[in-house]
């Protein structure tokens, strides 16, 4: 608090009046006295603030290569003899990546359809919620990149940014895993689509799929509300997610042979995970009833309580980027730049004959080839000669 100091002013100052100090005294003193040293010293490290800031955040953008194997890949799309599908087009009006399939980005959403399983595991219907559409999509080819076969290889991303902090499935396990869903675009009318569609006990069907355009916030569906997804295992007291049966979808291709009208059925998987984190292998338990704040502080929030009630709770941590686990190799390490981290995938598309079918299989089993006796042609060479001079 400051002194209080009266002044006297001049006008009223007269030879009765008393003496005022206008000026604040200060001391001086040379005793000598102790420093008290401090640790001016501050170690920063910059992996540590990096990691800190990465395991904050949550927002990827999310981009890769697909590389796609098919003998539908450039097809014509006027095929009509069963030759026609081993003829491949150069150029010009034929099947590609880009004219057979739609690409959305989908997450596991919330909702299923119980199949059995009533206390420690379950088997449900997993669906998938479309988060973006064809429109912020981009692919395109990639200059000089061919597959093994010489066919031209794509590059792809998504012009937005994915905040995953709030993807939950059903039963509130934060997403590890987002997946890329191939929508198929019939050429001919003539062509049909089918899924891979389970009724409430599990009984396994397919499902004739007429295609529709999706929104952001819709479910993964044909038209008629027919659903498309998987089959999931959980295994409530091991906090364990497992795929028991993935989705296939069926693409029937009809030609004629001479006179008679024949098709060719084509299989493929159109959900494509792309992998955000994983879960450790260690599970981790807790219970919140006298147990001490340092125990139940480390609870996430995405613990389960089992048995239900009773103050148990069970989890698996997320590993922390760039973290890889010593026994089973799985983790990964994503650039963080600007605030997001870069995820890719290299991505092998495939869509291949359907060989359960019968008419597919006498097709395929009665190809014939030029020279059927390079078959069985053993080479001339050993590894033996590797290197050495030709003769």
């Amino acid at each position: 608090m400051e002194e209080s100091v009266k002044i006297l002013l001049n006008s009223t100052a007269n030879v009765d009046s008393v003496n005022v100090d206008e000026f604040q005294k200060i001391e001086l003193s040379n005793k000598r006295g102790l420093i008290t040293e401090y640790d001016i010293r501050n170690v920063l490290s910059a992996t540590e603030v990096f990691d800190t800031e990465r395991e904050a955040n949550s927002i990827y953008r999310i981009y890769g290569k697909i590389e796609y194997l098919s003998l539908l890949n450039y097809l014509k799309n006027d095929y009509s003899q069963l030759q026609d599908f081993f003829l491949p087009q150069p150029s010009g009006n034929s099947k590609t990546l880009l004219s057979s399939f739609n690409f959305y980005l989908t997450k596991a959403c919330t909702g299923y359809t119980h199949i059995t399983g009533i206390s420690s595991t379950i088997e449900y219907i997993r669906y998938f919620e479309v988060i973006a559409t064809p429109v912020d999509f981009e692919i395109y080819p990639i200059g000089f990149a061919n597959n093994v076969y010489g066919e031209q290889a794509y590059a792809f991303n998504f012009d937005v940014d994915f905040d995953t902090s709030t993807y939950v499935d059903e039963f509130g396990f934060p997403a590890t895993e987002l997946f890329l869903y191939a929508q198929f675009k019939q050429s001919k009318p003539t062509e049909t689509l089918s899924a891979t569609t389970w009724s409430n006990t599990g009984v396994e069907s397919k499902t004739g799929i007429v295609p529709i355009s999706l929104n952001v916030g819709n479910k993964v569906k044909g038209l008629f509300e027919i659903k498309i997804g998987d089959i999931i295992e959980y295994a409530k007291s091991e906090f364990l997610q497992e795929q028991l049966t993935s989705q296939t979808m069926y693409i029937k291709t009809p030609y004629v042979d001479g006179v008679t009208p024949k098709r060719l059925i084509w299989k493929y998987n159109p959900f494509i995970p792309l992998r955000l984190s994983y879960f450790s292998n260690d599970l981790s338990r807790a219970n919140i009833s006298g147990t001490s704040y340092e125990q139940t502080s480390t609870i996430p929030y995405y613990a389960t309580e089992y048995p239900t009630g009773t103050g148990n709770y069970v989890w698996r941590n997320i590993l922390p980027q760039g973290f890889f686990d010593p026994l089973t190799g799985i983790g990964v390490d994503y650039p963080f730049v600007n605030k997001k981290r870069y995820l890719f995938t290299n991505i092998v598309f495939e869509v291949t004959p359907d060989l359960t079918d019968a008419n597919t299989l006498d097709a395929f089993s009665h190809i014939l080839y030029d020279d059927p006796t390079i078959l069985n042609t053993e080479p001339n060479d050993d590894l033996n000669n590797i290197g050495k001079p030709c003769q």
